[in-house]
Order: C-alpha cells, then sequence, then structure tokens
C-alpha cells in the first residue's frame, strides 16, 4: 500500500461553486489587508477573520447533515455579510483602494447569493 497522495483529489466541499468563490474572495481581502497602512490593523483583522469564517463553514457545512448543515451556512452567509461591511470600512478609511473593493464585492455578492 502506497503513501502517495494524489494530487487530483477533491474533497466535497471543494467541488461546490460557492467554496470556490469564497476561496478566490478570501485571496482578495488578504491581498487587501497586506496592503493597508497603518492605524487599520484591526478592522482589516476583522475583514479576514470574516473571510475565513465563510470559506470554514462552509467546507464545515459539507460534512454535517440536516439542521447542523443549515446552520453552518447560515453562519458562513453571516460571515459574507458581516465580510461586506468591513470591506466598506475599509474603503472609508482609506484602507483600500475603491478598485479593489469594488472586486471583492462581486465576488461577496455571489457567495451571498449562493448561500440564500
Amino acid at each position: 500500500m502506497s503513501n502517495s497522495f494524489d494530487p487530483s483529489a477533491r474533497l466535497d466541499h471543494e467541488r461546490l461553486d460557492a467554496y470556490t468563490v469564497a476561496v478566490a474572495l478570501d485571496g482578495a481581502v488578504v491581498a487587501m489587508a497586506r496592503k493597508a497602512g497603518r492605524g487599520h490593523g484591526w478592522l482589516c483583522d476583522q475583514a479576514v477573520r470574516a473571510s475565513a469564517s465563510v470559506v470554514l463553514n462552509l467546507a464545515e457545512a459539507l460534512g454535517r447533515e440536516g439542521l447542523d448543515r443549515a446552520r453552518a451556512l447560515r453562519i458562513a452567509r453571516g460571515s459574507a455579510l458581516e465580510l461586506d461591511a468591513a470591506l466598506t470600512l475599509m474603503l472609508h478609511r482609506g484602507a483600500c483602494r475603491a478598485t479593489e473593493r469594488n472586486a471583492a464585492k462581486v465576488l461577496t455578492v455571489r457567495v451571498v447569493a449562493m448561500l440564500t
């Protein structure tokens, strides 16, 4: 028996379009947070944590059934909405550019639509 890993193997959550979009959104959020200037750490941290929550709760939902699954998906949706608010605040405070915020907004809307 071999201990080799098949890199083409995919888990259930990796087959979800919502998960794929959430991972792309997380990449955008982390990139914005890394470029934000001094004084925005608390807000960037909040955005990064909310983004991670979307990804993690989507993955967790696929390992659950029934009400547990629905709860994890509701949490993911709520985190996506929280993230959107954090990104708005980042824009207002000059922690990100409008083009970055708009690109993240497109992904956020897609994730929320898929979770609604």
